[in-house]
């Protein structure tokens, strides 16, 4: 019996299984690495989405609290605002407040109010001559163990005598 050097022949097909398994190996693993820092960057993502959430809801809790403060809405709680009056890096509140134990996360709440401007309502109106309105600024900033910060302004005003 003679050998044949024919291409189909069982012998001429030795290690093509190897090379194709190895190729395809490496490119499951290809893909499975890519994937791996896929799922690792949206982990990031999402955690950072989350850090964003905690200072947003940080800050309104900074809000929530000013407005139960009985002290907050006073009008002898005046600002100077050097000229910027949403910029609280370079005002100076005669009433402001910080809390440290804010939910059950590690967040910071800065807020406080101050008192803008008395305005009296319409003539007619009844209330002209009996009341005003006292309008403040609230501010509150919340920040998180992580360094994400928010901070919220809100505007208020009370009915008081003239």
């Amino acid at each position: 019996m003679t050998q044949s050097n024919s291409l189909f022949h069982p012998y001429a097909e030795r290690g093509a299984a190897l090379v194709t398994s190895l190729v395809l190996l490496t490119v499951v693993t290809m893909l499975a690495i890519t994937s791996m820092g896929t799922n690792t960057l949206e982990e990031k993502m999402a955690a950072n989405s989350q850090e964003v959430n905690r200072a947003f809801q940080t800050a309104e809790t900074g809000l929530q609290k000013v407005f139960e403060d009985s002290d907050a809405f006073n009008i002898v709680n005046l600002v100077d605002d050097n000229g910027t009056p949403y910029d609280p890096s370079d005002d100076i509140y005669d009433y402001e407040f910080s809390d440290n134990d804010v939910g059950p996360y590690s967040a910071d709440t800065e807020y406080a109010a101050f008192f803008r401007q008395k305005t009296i309502p319409k003539r007619g109106s009844g209330w002209d001559t009996k009341a005003a309105f006292y309008h403040f600024d609230v501010v509150a900033n919340g920040e998180t163990e992580s360094g994400a910060s928010t901070i919220l302004h809100a505007g208020a005003y009370q009915v008081g005598k003239r």
